[in-house]
């Protein structure tokens, strides 16, 4: 590939869990103004609470890290080499409306032997870290993960990302969820990935892949690791002729595989009323059925406004796809037709096309309906709306004998094999449109695959992964991986239901040192403890929690997660920790402003600012003030307030952003003539990165002394600089530590 613009590639955040959980560290390989260094202003949004869309980027890489912390566990942390690029870099990520590539992500390298447990399978590198616990590439990235950073820009505009950790971008027009998106490219790194090249059968390396080992020859019911290249090379291109094979698959091949419903339709008019099967596919939100009742056309026959209470009771809704929804101006939703004929009594749903192309869909939408609803061509729509008006047409959806998606034998997941190989997508995917759900790791993303991880750590499993079996956390620290004392810092938990039951109720706490203020909570909580809820199997709850460290907090800072299931389980690991360090203090700035003039015999003063840059608590604020005066006079300092004794003010605690400021009063004795000059110094308990700042001098002048009246020495000039420049510094370190 094109590597985009070169950039030293900095530690972006380490989101860690708990000893047995699965760490990972972001490399951030952006340059200044691009990707997650992008500067644009963004809105928070569905639980994402950036306001920068590089910020927004990172806080997603942070979710979907945390997600898979909560299902993995490994010793080593996964370092995951990332970027967003443009088309200009790399040519494989041009926009077109013929399609467009969102991202990708790979492993950099894999292991043979080493202690792994099949000596005649590569494993991809982080799999292999897992498995021996140590890193076999000491000082590399394990993945490589570049995604589309022209999407939803003037380089391209046919569709955009969505920033949301919520779901919200379901209900809008050309986004594309980035969690998903990561979700699942991150499987591949991590191991969903086939080593056979699809357009010829023949094995990328020696030896095959531990992925390739469980990938079995429907018909043979061997692995085709063993086969030839002209065998796999046939297999590649028949749909159906190969499937997943491995024990913890197997096992929950009937928590996320259903019995699709059937259509057929009766009628006497038609071959004596024997039921005749009619070509469909089943809604992503349809129930398996059965259901049986006389067909019915609703009115609007495109049931795009409510229907009539009671109007389609008992019976089966024929309806019109297509159409306008007052309530939606993205357009009448197929989920939306289906509820709409349930509440006015129907007990399934048939939706047929309005264009003769594509004949068939799936249709997308959520949450599920119990009612059974398919869809089928503008043909057969129409040959049954015609039936209707001359008679009664009995239809009939029936559950499907066989498993969605699983081979003859109902123990393996069909793999991606169509008739036209898709570079990119046959064989290292599911097979397309299972029921009733669209898993994480088919080649199309669907509406209704978020947050629910479905078989994707049960491929770990058999690969080799140690996986979370029951209930498991994870909690990160979001955006930058110190925190920042007396300042807001953020935290993702992921709960993940790895049961292969759904759990009645949930409960999330936090463990927090003294003293520390939970600020918010956002998602199922709002604050701690909470009820999470009931929880299907398979599926992730995210929760933004917002914490203040108090002074004086432990460094690292631990924050502990903790969820408790209604129902315990031995194999849950329902607690997770992160430890990260403490912001290093605060940049402090202190300014001084003289009085116009002296007048000898009275008090003049002298004001003095003290401002922290952040980017964290500045702790025991001190101001040291020395006075010159020509000619060798002595001369007190006074004033400050209670905070100040003689030269000294203890000025205690300073939150980034915040200034305050004091006087210092000097008493000019009767007779003086002359300058007197006020230098203050501040000082903290806690690092500050740029010293430069620290110093101020202002003097001040009776008249006619020959001195320059009014003059703030350094601070209108070079201290002045020197402020600006140390800003500057620290924006760029900032940046170029993300």
């Amino acid at each position: 590939m094109t590597r985009g613009p070169a950039a030293a590639t900095a530690l972006l955040t380490l989101l860690a869990s708990s000893a047995w959980g699965g760490e990972f560290e972001i490399q951030n390989n952006n340059d200044a103004g691009v990707g997650f260094n992008d500067p644009t202003g963004a809105l928070p949004v569905g639980l994402n609470f950036g306001t920068t869309r590089g910020d927004q980027a990172l806080i997603v890489f942070d979710s979907a890290a945390a997600i898979w912390g909560a299902a993995l566990r490994s010793a080593v942390p996964i370092v995951v080499d990332s970027a967003f690029i443009s088309a200009t870099d790399d040519p494989r990520f041009t926009c077109s409306s013929q399609g467009f590539v969102l991202g990708y992500a790979r492993l950099t390298s894999y292991e043979i032997g080493a202690g792994l447990p099949d000596p005649d399978a590569g494993y991809v590198v982080a799999l292999a870290n897992a498995i021996v616990g140590q890193d076999l590439t000491p000082g590399q990235a394990h993945i490589l993960a570049r995604f589309n950073g022209d999407l939803g820009t003037a380089a391209c505009t046919i569709a955009s990302w969505s920033f949301t950790l919520d779901g919200s971008a379901d209900q809008t027009v050309n986004q594309v969820s980035l969690l998903t998106t990561l979700l699942h490219e991150f499987g591949h790194g991590l191991g969903f990935i086939s080593f056979v090249t699809p357009t010829s059968g023949a094995l990328d390396s020696s030896p095959p892949s531990i992925f390739d080992v469980h990938i079995f020859d429907v018909d043979a019911g061997v692995s085709w690791a063993d086969e030839s290249t002209a065998t796999r090379n046939g297999l590649i291109t028949t749909p159906g002729s190969i499937g997943f094979d491995g024990e913890a698959v197997r096992a929950d091949l009937p928590v996320f595989l259903g019995y699709p419903p059937l259509l057929f339709v009766s009628s006497p008019d038609v071959d004596g009323g024997a039921p005749t099967p009619v070509t469909s596919l089943p809604g992503l939100f349809s129930g398996s059925g059965p259901a049986e009742g006389a067909l019915a056309i609703p009115n609007p026959p495109d049931a795009c406004t409510d229907l009539a209470a009671g109007s389609l009771t008992g019976k089966v809704a024929l309806i019109l796809r297509g159409g306008t929804d007052p309530s939606d101006p993205d357009g009448c939703k197929f989920w939306a037709k289906t509820n709409r004929a349930a509440a006015a009594g129907a007990v399934g749903v048939v939706i047929y096309n309005n264009v003769a192309t594509p004949p068939l869909i799936t249709m997308q939408g959520s949450p599920a309906l119990p009612l059974p609803a398919v869809f089928i061509s503008q043909p057969d729509g129409q040959a049954l709306q015609a039936q209707t008006t001359s008679g009664t047409v009995t239809a009939s959806l029936l559950p499907a004998p066989q498993l969605s998606n699983a081979d003859p034998s109902q123990t393996r997941v069909l793999l991606y094999t169509p008739t036209t190989v898709s570079a990119g997508s046959s064989v290292s995917h599911w097979n397309a449109g299972t029921f009733p759900k669209t898993l994480l790791m088919e080649p199309f993303i669907g509406t209704d695959t978020r947050l629910n991880m479905d078989f994707t750590p049960d491929v770990m499993s058999d690969l080799g992964w140690p996986v979370v079996k029951g209930l498991g956390v994870s909690v990160v620290k979001a955006l930058e991986p110190e925190v920042p004392v007396g300042n807001d810092a953020h935290y993702i938990v992921a709960v993940f239901n790895r049961r292969a039951t759904a759990i009645g109720s949930v409960s999330l706490d936090l463990t927090l040192p003294a003293g520390t203020t939970v600020v918010s909570a956002q998602g199922p909580c709002s604050g701690f403890p909470c009820a999470l809820g009931p929880m299907d199997s398979g599926e992730v709850l995210l929760v933004v929690a917002t914490l203040r460290a108090a002074a004086g907090a432990p460094d690292p800072f631990p924050v502990t997660a903790t969820a408790t299931p209604s129902s315990a389980d031995p194999a849950d690991n329902p607690s997770a920790t992160v430890s990260s360090p403490l912001a290093s203090g605060g940049d402090l700035q202190v300014t001084l402003t003289a009085p116009a003039q002296l007048t000898a015999g009275t008090t003049a003063t002298f004001n003095a600012t003290v401002t922290n840059a952040g980017p964290g608590l500045a702790t025991g604020v001190t101001v040291t003030r020395t006075l010159a005066a020509s000619g060798g006079a002595s001369l007190q300092i006074g004033g400050g307030g209670a905070a100040c004794t003689a030269g000294t003010c203890s000025l205690g605690n300073l939150a980034s952003g915040a200034s305050q400021t004091f006087l210092s009063n000097i008493s000019v004795p009767v007779g003086f003539s002359g300058s007197v000059t006020l230098t203050a110094v501040v000082t903290s308990a806690t690092p500050d990165p740029n010293a430069a700042n620290n110093t101020a001098s202002a003097t001040a002048s009776t008249p006619g002394s020959g001195g320059c009246s009014s003059t703030p020495g350094p601070v209108t000039g070079i201290t002045v600089a020197a402020v600006a420049l140390g800003l500057a510094l620290r924006r760029r370190r900032t940046r170029a530590t993300r």
